[in-house]
């Protein structure tokens, strides 16, 4: 899966066009519009199918010119979730970047024009996006660093880290810390210091064991991140953070399951799973995949149908609807009639709620 591929707009439409698992948003900035593609929930399997899947977590172009104005961090997963990441695999990797993995919201920035926009990896709009681009704003030489690198073909990449943002750790300040610019030409990742920035702790390991010790002992903070050579990276967090969420106590439970699964919430665990019984390895992927699936085909059995029958009168559109799909697209297509989107975080919870992968 080659990540440093970098898709144009119109294979990221395709894929979406091809695969539920990947979305893409569209927003207006000042009558400019820009597209971002991510995914929704997606299995490796998903990443596989595609040339450049694992860049649709946030690459974004402009709508209208179909240029491409940001490359934020590939997908990646953590050490043992999948085949690609397993100790055996990875061990003898050679090792380049050894950095804190924050707990907060990935934010990154890009220009339109003369005019500098930040935005997480779906919107450009979020609250989050908004506290990073005030930091930014009072810094000017971080801004002036964050500009030129733009202007070089880069995408400056942050985590956002706030008392006002907080995931699992508590963190008492609002800070911006600096993770890398990512060259939009090729792929590849500059980790040098920028002048003004606040750069993400770094440690200086080089043996994945080494690591994974280190980690252990890391409390009161998420984990760590690990950059190979070839610019590829995993992720790999502490025992303490995983089990504040309360999770590894009930990962038998289907609901407790489809939560994790649909809150993006699973890979925080699978590391456990690997090293324990195969039976639950088994269990647990199969379930996800259950999950996944019918998640998707719901949201997308009702968007496609809306797409071809909006401009039917109220009645008629219901009438074609009730005939056509199943009771829980159905009511996801006539949402989307009256209100031009579905509310996910409601349908998250009736999907939970009522075992609607089942």
């Amino acid at each position: 899966m080659d990540f440093k591929y970098i898709p144009s707009y119109d294979e990221c439409i395709d894929i979406v066009n091809s695969n539920s698992a990947f979305v893409m948003k569209e927003e207006i900035i000042r009558g400019i519009p820009i597209v971002s593609f991510t995914y929704r929930l997606a299995l490796v399997d998903d990443f596989k199918a595609y040339k450049g899947t694992r860049n649709l977590r946030g690459i974004t172009f402009r709508g209208d010119t179909k240029e491409l104005i940001a490359l934020p961090l590939h997908k990646f997963w953590n050490l043992n979730e999948n085949e690609y990441t397993q100790l055996d695999v990875i061990k003898n990797k050679k090792i380049l970047h050894v950095t804190e993995k924050y707990d907060g919201s990935l934010v990154y920035f890009f220009m339109l024009g003369s005019r500098l926009y930040c935005k997480t990896k779906f919107n450009s709009a979020a609250d989050q996006a908004y506290w990073a681009m005030n930091i930014v704003e009072c810094n000017s030489t971080l801004k002036n660093s964050i500009i030129k690198l733009i202007k070089n073909n880069y995408t400056p990449i942050f985590e956002l880290i706030s008392p006002r943002n907080q995931v699992v750790i508590p963190y008492t300040e609002e800070k911006l810390k600096y993770i890398c610019s990512r060259s939009m030409a090729d792929g590849t990742y500059n980790f040098d210091y920028v002048e003004g920035c606040d750069p993400v702790g770094e440690f200086y390991l080089d043996d994945v064991n080494s690591i994974i010790s280190t980690v252990k002992n890391f409390y009161g903070h998420e984990g760590l991140v690990v950059v190979f050579d070839d610019h590829d990276m995993i992720k790999i967090k502490n025992e303490e953070y995983l089990k504040l969420h309360k999770i590894k106590s009930n990962i038998l439970n289907e609901s407790t399951i489809a939560n994790l699964v649909l809150n993006n919430k699973l890979d925080d665990i699978k590391d456990y799973l690997f090293s324990s019984d195969l039976n639950m390895i088994e269990y647990v992927c199969s379930l996800e995949k259950k999950i996944i699936d019918s998640y998707n085909n719901f949201i997308q059995s009702a968007q496609i149908f809306y797409n071809i029958y909006k401009d039917m009168p109220r009645k008629d559109y219901a009438i074609k609807a009730q005939n056509e799909l199943d009771r829980t697209s159905f009511g996801l297509a006539m949402e989307l009639y009256s209100n031009g989107t579905i509310n996910e975080d409601t349908f998250k919870e009736r999907f939970i709620n009522k075992k609607l992968w089942n």
